[in-house]
């Protein structure tokens, strides 16, 4: 009669191997989403900063101030900043002098725009 062979107790090297493998195809991935969520959560938050600061160089630069006006540009942290004022006109009869006030907000080095606002304001 033949004997009964009885299954190996424990792992091959290659099951171990495979189970490695997976395991570092996993962390990988996960490793991946979470740069990825970081990386987007800092653009949010610098979008956030750049359009805050627009709103308030706006708010001061759309007011006529004798005592310190507004410069045309300026540094506020790693963002910078310009300001363009210009008249505006248009076909329609206007009672009241306007002029458009633009708020641009860019990185320090100058090549992202991250926001820019614009008013119309009443004016000499």
């Amino acid at each position: 009669m033949r004997e009964r062979r009885s299954p190996p107790n424990g792992f091959l090297l290659v099951e171990a191997l495979f189970a490695f493998a997976i395991v570092a195809m996993m962390s990988a991935l996960v490793y991946l989403t979470v740069s990825q969520v970081s990386h987007t959560t800092r653009t949010v938050l610098e979008r956030r900063s750049a359009l805050l600061l627009a709103r308030s160089v706006l708010a001061a630069a759309s007011v006529e101030s004798r005592s310190k006006p507004i410069s045309r540009t300026g540094i506020d942290g790693n963002l910078a900043w310009s300001v363009a004022i210009e008249s505006y006109r248009s076909d329609e009869v206007e009672m009241v002098p306007l002029r458009k006030v633009s708020v641009t907000i860019t990185d320090l080095s100058g090549q992202i725009r991250l926001a820019q606002l614009s008013t119309l304001v009443a004016g000499q």
